[in-house]
């Protein structure tokens, strides 16, 4: 059970109404956005508007009334981010589909990199395929700019090896 902090003030009267009011409020929450982990956070987000202004609630059932009225906000502020969101992704597919992406590299070129330790390949490939200097590759992935060079260089080596 969610315990508020109330720094030994007793029980508030939203303390006392979660445990009724909790599992009606994930009810809400699951049946119109349907995953039942959506529904948790906007649960929480709901709880966390409900403590920030439990000192003005009201009790009883006028407080059951104000929290699905602040459901509510929560589950309408949910399904324009979802919108905003579906927005996006079919503005960022249309402008993919006009991007010309490079072929996938030769199978031996992959057998090679596949080889490579994680970190080695991803900062050759940080280098070769996506433009960055080797010291700024390395600052990507955390490393100091001699240590950077110094993976680059064995890297290069164990490419040039394989292939």
């Amino acid at each position: 059970m969610l315990r508020l902090r109330n720094r030994g003030r007793g029980v508030t009267p939203l303390e006392s109404a979660l445990p009724e009011l909790m599992p009606d409020l994930l009810g809400f929450f699951v049946r119109r956005l349907g995953h039942p982990e959506d529904a948790a956070d906007a649960l929480s987000e709901t709880l966390i508007v409900l403590w920030r202004k439990q000192r003005g609630l009201p009790e009883g059932e006028d407080l059951r009334r104000y929290a699905f009225g602040v459901a509510r906000k929560v589950l309408l502020a949910a399904q324009r981010g979802r919108l905003r969101q579906r927005d996006l992704a079919d503005a960022l597919h249309d402008a993919l589909v006009d991007v010309a992406v490079d072929s996938a590299p030769d199978h031996d070129l992959q057998k090679a990199l596949a080889a490579l330790p994680a970190r080695d390949r991803e900062l050759v490939l940080l280098v070769a395929w996506e433009g960055f200097g080797v010291a700024e590759a390395g600052a990507v992935l955390g490393l100091r700019p001699d240590a950077a060079r110094a993976r680059y260089s064995r890297a290069r080596s164990r490419l040039r090896s394989k292939l």
